[in-house]
């Protein structure tokens, strides 16, 4: 027979709680039938959290005779037997003597209009039981009690009781059950993840799992994970708990904290929860921190960077004032930045480099943006969705990327080599490799149920412009860059790198036949040049990606939710909806482009574009907006809010209802 057992029904010897039947301090006005202020107590307690064995504990306590019990869920059956028709909006005297102890488990109340109990009803006939000299107990959801309250008066709220998590010594009672292993587990339980050890439900549940599958019981991550998986499956705990157990206002509240945890409080209102779900390890799974992602782009090491102090004098003393204003480039400040956002809680978790890395692929510049990606990294928060190993920085490759003195090599790969091995440590799209199907394509975060699609963009970057000029090229190539002398090499490639080049941007078709989507996962995708005119003019070849449109399809076929992309320096969003044919439902894809970070070449303001993933279970809804950095601060303009694949955009706090969010994937 085993010693733990999630669900199992009330058994005295095995009740924590009332250990040899005396209650517990916050229980006595219980078991002692105390007046109440209003017409009952209310004992508020979430589902699966052992109402119905405090119920029967508290039954057991008094003794035979002075407590009666009733489960409306019993139906009209139940309740007549018991005498107790008022309680459902029936008629007659209910059937208890004073001092008695009415205890209501599970009253099962509804809003109206839907299936359930009328909450008035119930109310009324509490007061008639108080009418008897009988002292009643509601056990109630929160969403219950949402309901009730309003219908007894104002002396209610008084009349709440809300048990407390499990203390040390209610722990160490489940685990005498197995001493020679339970309480190792609870400990490590404890200081991995207390809110298993705060209810009793979940601190038996775990130790059951740990009972099962013995090699779990050194590694508390692992049995978490498989108690969650318990919980989910067979236990319906977030059905339960989350959907049944709470009122649609407290489900909007819970979502809108995590907006305003992650930086968007301005956009959801100001109604705090009632009822937390930071400790409860399953709810905390299912409605995790909104993930923070940073798309950055166009930093151009090496190249012309903006300054962040306009100094004209450049005298000693005209420097020394420009760097005690805080000279510097966007770049700098973007590092201070997340400094900041690191001491508030907010800095982002992920960040996407969309191109342009540096400005001209020379080993110098290589270095400088290793050694400044590798402080951005530093930098990062860490979330409960992403494990060790998953890679917090990912890029793809620009046309300033791309090692234009090869550009003559049999393959197009060769062109790419450097860009590859200087920014080995961070996932990119291996254009360096001539086989599309060996290349890294997507980025996969399991616990975040998030993907990153990385498309190289760039993969003919440097073209000559003129067949005459690519004859030239072979002739300085053979002439200078065979021979033995290292400046006659170095003139050569000078001579390369000056000739007028074409920039064509494309994604290779065997990239986009490998796109395909993923039944519960979201998915962004990641590329240097825009997949649609922005709405600026450049008039210049090859500006924009030639096979757009074959991309575009390929993307939202892949149910990709949004795609990133530089290039343009220029901060822009749209949404775009190919009519695909023969599908249930057009896809909406979102496209964004983000401002060069760094680089004055841009008519706008230097910046990056800030992307939230909400995932609550296996649903998503996205954020976007871009952080521009306008007189010394960084400063956000309003978010774009929308589910993948939907057509229309929303509000953020619409987002948060139960109308604009669906509960369950």
């Amino acid at each position: 027979m085993n010693d733990y057992r999630a669900g199992r029904s009330y058994q005295p010897d095995l009740d924590v709680r009332f250990a040899d039947g005396t209650a517990p301090a916050w229980a006595v006005p219980l078991t002692t039938a105390s007046l109440p202020n209003g017409p009952a107590w209310l004992v508020v307690m979430g589902r699966r959290a052992g109402k119905t064995w405090l119920a029967h504990a508290v039954q057991r306590a008094r003794g035979s005779g002075a407590t009666l019990r009733v489960d409306l869920r019993g139906g009209d059956r139940e309740v007549r037997r018991k005498r107790l028709q008022c309680l459902v909006g029936g008629k007659g005297k209910p059937g208890l003597t004073e001092g008695q102890l009415l205890l209501v488990d599970e009253p099962a109340l509804a809003r109206p209009g839907a299936a359930g109990a009328d909450p008035a009803l119930l109310a009324e006939g509490l007061w008639a039981v108080r009418e008897t000299g009988a002292v009643p107990v509601v056990f109630a959801t929160p969403a219950e009690h949402r309901l009730l309250v309003p219908c007894l008066g104002a002396d209610a709220p008084k009349d709440v009781v809300r048990p407390p998590a499990l203390d040390r010594a209610e722990c160490a009672r489940f685990a005498a059950r197995a001493p020679e292993w339970a309480d190792a587990v609870v400990r490590g339980l404890r200081a991995h993840e207390e809110g298993w050890t705060l209810v009793p439900f979940l601190l038996e549940l775990a130790l059951q799992v740990a009972e099962g599958q013995p090699r779990l019981r050194d590694d508390p991550a692992a049995l978490a994970r498989a108690a969650v998986e318990e919980a989910v499956s067979r236990h319906a705990y977030v059905e339960q708990w989350f959907r049944d157990g709470l009122a649609p206002e407290h489900r909007a509240a819970l979502r809108s904290a995590r907006w305003r945890t992650a930086g968007l409080g301005e956009c959801v209102g100001r109604e705090r929860p009632d009822t937390a779900i930071e400790q409860d390890p399953v709810l905390a799974r299912h409605l995790p921190e909104v993930l923070r992602v940073h798309q950055i782009s166009d930093l151009h090491h090496g190249g012309s960077l903006r300054s962040t102090v306009d100094a004209k004098d450049t005298s000693r003393a005209g420097r020394l004032l420009a760097s005690l204003a805080g000279d510097g480039t966007p770049m700098d400040s973007y590092l201070a930045h997340l400094r900041r956002l690191a001491d508030t809680g907010r800095a982002p978790h992920l960040v996407v480099v969309t191109g342009d890395v540096v400005n001209l692929p020379e080993d110098e510049y290589g270095a400088q943006a290793a050694d400044w990606l590798a402080e951005v990294r530093a930098l990062l928060a860490d979330h409960r969705d992403l494990r060790e190993e998953d890679p917090r920085v990912v890029l793809v490759g620009g046309n300033h990327d791309v090692s234009w003195d090869l550009c003559l090599a049999p393959g197009p790969e060769a062109r790419h080599a450097w860009f590859a091995r200087v920014f080995d440590a961070y996932p990119h799209p291996d254009l360096h490799l001539a086989d599309h199907a060996a290349r890294r394509l997507y980025v996969r975060y399991p616990l975040a149920q998030l993907r990153i699609a990385l498309l190289g963009s760039a993969e003919s970057g440097g073209e000559p412009v003129h067949d005459g000029d690519r004859a030239r090229l072979e002739e300085h190539m053979a002439r200078f860059v065979a021979v033995a002398d290292d400046r006659d090499g170095e003139e050569a490639v000078r001579l390369i790198k000056g000739f007028e080049r074409y920039d064509p941007a494309v994604v290779a078709r065997g990239v986009l036949d490998r796109l395909a989507p993923e039944p519960g996962y979201v998915s962004i995708a990641a590329l240097h040049h825009p997949l649609s005119p922005v709405p600026a003019v450049e008039v210049a070849p090859y500006s924009g990606l030639l096979n757009a449109g074959q991309t575009k399809r390929a993307l939202s076929a892949a149910e990709t939710a949004l795609v990133l992309h530089g290039h343009t320096h220029l901060g822009f969003a749209a949404a775009e909806r190919l009519l695909l044919g023969g599908r249930e439902a057009d896809w909406t894809m979102r496209i964004a482009g983000a401002p060069t970070l760094g680089s004055k070449e841009s008519d706008e303001q230097n910046g990056y574009n800030e992307v939230f993933v909400a995932r609550e279970g296996r649903e998503h809804v996205l954020a976007l907006r871009v952080v521009r950095f306008d007189g010394g601060q960084w400063e956000a303009g309003p978010p774009i809010a929308f589910r993948p694949g939907e057509a229309r955009e929303r509000p953020p706090a619409e987002l948060c209802t139960d109308a604009g969010q669906p509960l369950f994937g």
